[in-house]
């Protein structure tokens, strides 16, 4: 499993582009805690490396926890 955490002010979170190559997409998962005013913060999609947060008109201010289940990856011979 890999582990991205942090904290933002933008409704856009990049996974590392090593993701691509480590991390099985379609298991990515989304933790998020609002920090100050309660902001309807939502994630609106998962798309490729790219994480779109939403919210209801506030700005975005949280902490994330991401993670993702490893590739099954065998050494080639």
């Amino acid at each position: 499993m890999e582990i991205l955490h942090g904290r933002t002010q933008k409704k856009l979170i990049l996974l590392p582009e090593e993701w691509e190559k480590l991390v099985d997409l379609s298991t990515v998962t989304v933790h998020l805690t609002e920090v100050g005013a309660k902001q309807g913060l939502v994630v609106k999609r998962v798309q490729g490396l790219e994480v779109h947060l939403q919210t209801q008109g506030m700005p975005v201010d949280c902490y994330y926890i991401i993670m993702g289940d490893l590739l099954d990856t065998e050494d080639e011979v």
